[in-house]
């Protein structure tokens, strides 16, 4: 008995997971709204008015679907069908005005009388929450006296299109946190797409969180910091998946800054040095960079703000940052405080992980005397996501992400935008990491396009390359035309010699 029930009980479920799969929207889309009165359409052509309003207001599944469904009424504003109210039908909704006074039944005829189709925005009772909420529906005109719609509930096109960003930590001073505000300024596009940008804790903890918490679908972490994460999980037997990345972003140099009796790296021996707080991005790189180069130290762990002024108190030998240069706390140090960068040479230990760069006056001019420049090592910011299964609906949320960063990213180039995005490059790879297949796509069709136009313009005549450069507002039509025109001057000069 206990195993029949069991076995009922699996059943269930299984049936329930092939009615309903994990991938489904819970809500309908814009493109979905317009598709079901598409099929009122086909409906009424076939079948006639009669037919067609009365499969409406019997809630078929063409016509009600989740948060969707038609509606239809005639110019004088009387309800025909309505798949989600039957009790409206026959009524008129010619008086009836929205919490914003907006009268939707007027505007709807509106939209169907003059233009023939359009969208048009209101309030209405949402039939799955049960609460009032901005609608946009798309009409279209039926037959010759009627008007049908078909709506979307936008509060919920939002909650389907947010992308969340885990950064980085507003003490820290590092780039995370004004990138993912970058991000968020260009690209949030109302309904279509919102990237909410998380504070978060540093580097490690953003891959954790992109690989475990709920509700995070990219993070900004380090190449050093990721490719530790593989190591530690080599070590330990693991080959983990989970982790790809969209595109390698810009270098993160590293700041040691001493007091000016120090010379080089071994006087920090046994010193105490600061590597910010714990679990930041700059605590594990710079704990990482000591031990490669074998430097021993005693770790303080301090906002920036509080280290410096304990280091030129003398109460520490150093404090260290990992961030885009040049970064606002340090800035605002002069020579005259009796500071100073101090030189990291490249060594092997850091091969792979880290690249040689150098501090210079326009970086930090407080600090570092015209036409002089202080040795360091970089470490690169990674934009990571989670490797979703390809049809699901967190793999759309990232994929749409980057399609609207990708073809955009020339706009960060400018201020107010930080100046690190200027040294992006997407086509940049991070060996031994698999990146995110919509990003790779993206780059393909890009690449393929470029390779497209570069052979369309070898095979195009110099002269009608200079012409369309001249006149750039004209269209291809007028171009071929003066084109055509310098061909025939050139034929009648020859001729004339």
């Amino acid at each position: 008995m206990l195993r029949r029930f069991v076995s009922a009980i699996v059943v269930f479920f299984i049936l329930v997971l092939v009615a309903y799969p994990a991938s489904a929207a819970q809500f309908g889309t814009r493109d979905e709204a317009v598709a079901m009165v598409k099929r009122v359409q086909e409906r009424f052509r076939l079948e006639g008015a009669a037919k067609t309003f009365a499969a409406v207001t019997a809630q078929q599944k063409a016509f009600r679907d989740r948060d969707l469904y038609v509606y239809i009424m005639n110019y004088d504003c009387v309800i025909q069908a309505h798949a989600a109210r039957q009790e409206l039908v026959g009524k008129s909704l010619w008086e009836f005005r929205d919490q914003d006074g907006i009268y939707p039944a007027r505007n709807t005829v509106e939209v169907a009388k003059t233009k023939g189709s359009g969208w048009t925005d209101y309030r209405w009772t949402n039939p799955k929450t049960g609460l009032v909420e901005a609608k946009s529906t798309y009409v279209e005109k039926l037959g010759d006296n009627f008007a049908v719609g078909v709506g979307i509930y936008k509060d919920e096109q939002i909650n389907q299109n947010t992308v969340s960003i885990i950064s980085g930590s507003p003490g820290s001073d590092a780039t995370y946190l004004q990138a993912a505000y970058d991000l968020a300024s260009v690209l949030n596009n109302g309904e279509t797409l919102r990237i909410l940008p998380v504070v978060g804790i540093g580097g490690p903890q953003n891959i954790r969180d992109v690989r475990n918490l709920k509700g995070i679908d990219i993070g900004l972490t380090q190449t050093s910091t990721l490719n530790n994460y593989r190591r530690a999980n080599e070590t330990l037997g693991l080959n983990d998946d989970k982790i790809v990345y969209i595109t390698k972003l810009f270098n993160l140099e590293v700041h040691i800054v001493v007091r000016s009796d120090i010379a080089s790296l071994d006087q920090l021996q046994g010193q105490k040095v600061n590597l910010d707080e714990l679990g930041s991005g700059t605590n594990y790189t710079m704990r990482d960079v000591f031990k490669r180069l074998g430097i021993n130290i005693q770790e303080v762990n301090l906002p920036q703000t509080v280290a410096l002024e304990k280091l030129k108190r003398g109460e520490i030998a150093a404090t260290t940052l990992v961030a885009g240069k040049p970064t606002d706390s340090l800035s605002l140090l002069k020579q005259s405080d009796g500071l100073k960068f101090l030189s990291i040479p490249y060594a092997k230990s850091l091969n792979n992980d880290f690249l040689p760069t150098a501090l210079t006056n326009d970086d930090y001019p407080n600090m570092i005397p015209a036409g002089q420049s202080v040795e360091t090592i970089a470490d690169t910011a990674v934009l990571i996501a989670y490797n979703w299964p390809k049809n699901s609906d967190r793999y759309r949320r990232v994929e749409m992400f980057v399609n609207a960063l990708f073809p955009r990213i020339d706009e960060f180039f400018e201020p107010p935008h930080h100046v690190k995005w200027r040294e992006v490059n997407l086509a940049s790879q991070l060996p031994g990491w698999k990146r995110l297949e919509a990003a790779e796509t993206w780059l393909n069709v890009s690449a393929a396009k470029l390779a497209a136009e570069a052979r369309a313009q070898s095979d195009t005549p110099a002269v009608l390359r200079r012409i369309r450069e001249a006149y750039p507002h004209q269209s291809p039509e007028e171009q071929e035309n003066l084109w055509k025109e310098f061909l025939k001057w050139r034929d009648q000069r020859a001729r004339s010699q």
